[in-house]
Parts: structure tokens; C-alpha cells; sequence
């Protein structure tokens, strides 16, 4: 019984934890220089409900390669989870048609009657420059062994986005024409709080876990000198950062309250120094231990 329900929680806390890297980490795969903007003109026939959200911006975000390292901060009593521990392999890149983002995350959960579970998730993401496509797939493991796979696309049309799932069966999902995807919602978020925004609140989709649809709200901080002391030969992880409190409703149970809630310390280049992940019974911390710059493409 102890066994079932400490694997039930882990593959919870796996999912969240990937829902919360894909939805915030992911939109960090740009271009060295300026972010391209999305055309003010709308080519795509987006609705204007959502074009207007995503605003330009002429930051430089950084292409990257990180590695996080993750330990517990707290556990509350009685809670069937009394460690953990954890580190997460992240791939932001540009390529010549999108974005692409590679995630390898791993973590060993420790029950509170002994015994330790662990669960793995990877997830792989390609979203085209001008937000109107984005392709996902997702797996998730408990000791080895596979037990979901996602795999689908999203198209954007004028009046909803379409969602088109491949695995784990054929089907198709309409969402609300204001929908962000992960890149479009990061990218969004770093510019309002350059410009000194306080609060966000956002519909994203990443194609993630069982609430793959989430109302993001956002508290965003002024900007903070960094501290940070990963290994970063290439001082990406230098420039000043904002901590974003972002708490995620599932679309369709908002009544419910979050399902979880995370603090990211956020680099203005779209690198993230350190996240903290609040799980309900137990909180985790996670620190960039190494980062390093992924050069531009040659696209002719």
C-alpha cells in the first residue's frame, strides 16, 4: 500500500515538475542577438486577442545547454515523501524553421517507510518562430520502466488552436484562441517584467502530463543582481534576473486551487538561476550547477 501510494505521488510530482520546466524553462531557446517578433500584421491569421499578448522584444536570449541539481527543503508531517533528490538536463536551441527544447530530468523520491522510487521524464518540443505551430512528445518513467507517452502538434487558427494527439490515442482538442505555447508565454513574461510588470495571468499550453492546459498566474519581482555560482564559462548566467511566483491552474478545475506552485529566479537572457517547487507536503530546490552558450545556426 505504501509502495502504490508513494509511486502515485511520484508520478504526480514528475509530471508537475515537468509541466513547470516546459512551461517556463522552454521558451529560453532563442536566438543569439534579438528575439524575433512576432509580425504585428498577423500573417497568419492569428486573432488579434492573442497577438496582442505576445509583445516585442529586443532582449537577447541566450541558446544554452543547462544542468540543475535538486534536493529537499522541506517535508511536513506525515507526508509519504522525506527526501529527495534529483538533477535535470536542459537543451534550449535555435534552429532555422523554430525553437527547439530537449529535456532529460531525473528524480529519486524517498518514502517515508524506507524504500526510494525513481522516476525519470523527457520531453522534446519544436515551436515555429511566429507561434502558429508547435510539436510536443512526452515520456514518463517509474524505475525504468515507460508508463505514458504523449506525442502530438498544435496549429494555431484564427479563432481557436487545434490540438492533434498521435499517442497514447487519436484525437483531437479545441482551446481558446489566446492559448500561449511554451516559447510565446516565456518570451512574454521576460519582456513584461523588463518592463516592470508586476502580475501576469495566462492560458498555456505545453501538451504535458494529465493537465497538459494551464491558467498561468505570475507575481513578478524587480530586477536582482545575480549570485549565482554555477560553472559558466561563457557568463550567461551573470546578468540580472527576476523572480517570477507562478502558480498553475488546470484548465477546467481553476475552482480547485493550484496544482502547484514555483518561484524561478529568471534571467532578462532567458537563463533561470534557481527554481523552488512547493509540492503541497514537501518543497524543492533546484540550482543551475552548469551552463554553457549553444552557438546560432547558419540558415543562409
Amino acid at each position: 500500500m505504501r509502495d502504490h501510494r508513494v509511486r502515485s505521488e511520484n508520478r504526480q510530482r514528475s509530471i508537475y515538475g515537468a509541466l513547470i520546466f516546459c512551461v517556463v524553462l522552454s521558451g529560453c531557446t532563442a536566438q543569439a542577438g534579438q528575439v524575433r517578433p512576432l509580425a504585428s500584421s498577423d500573417p497568419a491569421g492569428l486573432n488579434p486577442a492573442y497577438t496582442h499578448k505576445v509583445a516585442e522584444t529586443t532582449e537577447e536570449l541566450v541558446p544554452h545547454l543547462a544542468e540543475y541539481r535538486f534536493s529537499m527543503t522541506s517535508s511536513e508531517v506525515g507526508s509519504s515523501v522525506v527526501g529527495v533528490r534529483g538533477a535535470l538536463g536542459y537543451r534550449f536551441e535555435k534552429v532555422c524553421d523554430g525553437w527547439i527544447t530537449e529535456m532529460q530530468h531525473l528524480m529519486v523520491l524517498q518514502g517515508a517507510e524506507g524504500g526510494a522510487i525513481n522516476s525519470a521524464y523527457s520531453m522534446t518540443q519544436w515551436e515555429s518562430f511566429d507561434g502558429s505551430q508547435y510539436r510536443f512528445r512526452m515520456r514518463d518513467y517509474l524505475d525504468g520502466v515507460q508508463v505514458d507517452e504523449v506525442v502530438g502538434d498544435a496549429v494555431r487558427k484564427a479563432d481557436k488552436v487545434l490540438v492533434t494527439y498521435e499517442v497514447p490515442v487519436e484525437v483531437t482538442e479545441e482551446l481558446p484562441a489566446d492559448t500561449m505555447f511554451p516559447t510565446q508565454h516565456t518570451v512574454t513574461l521576460l519582456k513584461r517584467a523588463m518592463d516592470g510588470d508586476k502580475f501576469a495571468n495566462d492560458l498555456v499550453f505545453d501538451g504535458s502530463g494529465d493537465t497538459p492546459t494551464n491558467r498561468v498566474a505570475a507575481v513578478i519581482s524587480a530586477a536582482k543582481k545575480s549570485i549565482n555560482t554555477a560553472n559558466d564559462t561563457d557568463g550567461i548566467a551573470k546578468s540580472p534576473f527576476h523572480s517570477l511566483n507562478l502558480a498553475y491552474y488546470p484548465l477546467g478545475a481553476a475552482e480547485n486551487g493550484p496544482s502547484t506552485e514555483i518561484a524561478v529566479d529568471f534571467g532578462d537572457n532567458g537563463v533561470a538561476h534557481e527554481l523552488r517547487m512547493n509540492y503541497g507536503s514537501f518543497s524543492v530546490r533546484g540550482v543551475l550547477q552548469k551552463v554553457t552558450r549553444i552557438p546560432a545556426p547558419e540558415c543562409g
